[in-house]
């Protein structure tokens, strides 16, 4: 057997020859819901544009809405992109739950409690919360996300969720979070430079759960999206918290006891290092899906099988999660 000692300059050496490469959010129909059935309660209402009722539980699958259309005063042929102070409304967007109704969406996998997802949170539910603009003003096409500032309270209407493994055993979050809440969707980053909608935010990456909507009074929408920090917002679940590790349907029903009723957008999975999405690469020795340094200097530690360093030169630098 042939043994080989990786030296500091063999590795030096080896850097040269390759560059990092950055990964940004590839939209895969598989971290949304796949399935959904749907009991309407009473009161959906009505949108009086499409003319027809808030009772499509279709809307509910897939990614949540990027981009939604002006009102009556601003005009429902104007496209607008969804922000924390302007979320999707349109009948064709969101559904409905109404009172005494539910909403069950499944994903055609199972979504794990990994300890690997940001924050622990493992799916995320996309509603229609939002923040009131300061001083009473509105939104349009023409508003500026860096001089539009929050304030005066926040519209969300809470929705219980439960989950299950298998569609029959249901374990509930009794205690919140609650569907339809903080954070409200942001579908794109801002460009402050150019002054335009830029890349589109990630919709598998949680807002950080330490921030509340106290913490954004007086901001700015700009502020707002840069504190999502890359994520397209949306209401975060931990799992782990019912001792369960893994689940695969999301039920959301409607509170008795709150005003309103929820609107949902949409559910997604969580991403992470080491999930279906992002596998770790052959080679890579300390689980962070990198193919790097920190795997050579785990093999520098001590004589290593030829191939073994073969298999660590032959996926230098692969990247499967957040590259750069």
């Amino acid at each position: 057997m042939v043994r080989v000692k990786i030296t500091n300059t063999a590795v030096a050496l080896i850097l040269l020859h390759f560059a990092a490469t950055a990964a940004a959010y590839d939209y895969d129909a598989n971290d949304f819901a796949a399935e959904v059935s749907y009991i309407q309660g009473a009161g959906v209402g009505y949108d009086w544009i499409d003319l027809k009722d808030y009772n499509d539980p279709y809307t509910a699958l897939g990614r949540p809405t990027l981009e939604t259309t002006g009102d009556l005063n601003i005009g429902p042929e104007i496209s607008m992109a969804v922000v924390p102070v302007y979320p999707a409304w349109r009948a064709f967007e969101v559904v409905t739950i109404g009172s005494g109704g539910e909403l069950i969406l499944r994903f055609n996998h199972p979504v794990g409690n990994d300890e690997n997802n940001p924050y622990g949170i493992d799916f995320v539910i996309f509603g229609n919360a939002r923040w009131r603009i300061e001083d009473g003003g509105a939104w349009g096409p023409e508003s500026n996300p860096e001089t539009v500032t929050v304030g005066g309270g926040f519209y969300a209407e809470q929705g219980i969720v439960s989950v299950s493994q298998d569609g029959s055993d249901w374990y509930e979050f009794s205690t919140g979070p609650y569907a339809d809440g903080f954070a409200p969707t942001a579908g794109y980053k801002w460009d402050d430079v150019n002054d335009v909608w830029a890349e589109e935010l990630d919709p598998t990456r949680p807002v950080d759960p330490n921030l509340t909507i106290a913490d954004f009074e007086g901001n700015s929408v700009a502020e707002i999206i840069d504190a999502y920090d890359g994520s397209a917002g949306g209401t975060g679940f931990d799992i782990g918290t019912l001792g369960l590790e893994w689940i695969q349907y999301v039920r959301i029903e409607d509170d008795p006891l709150m005003p309103g009723t929820p609107e949902i957008d949409a559910i997604a999975d969580v991403s992470c290092c080491g999930d279906y999405r992002h596998p770790y690469p052959l080679g890579d020795l300390n689980g962070d899906c990198r193919v790097n340094l920190q795997d050579f200097a785990i093999v520098a530690a001590d004589w290593v099988d030829i191939s073994d360093v073969g298999v660590l030169a032959d996926n230098w630098l692969e990247c499967t999660w957040e590259c750069e």
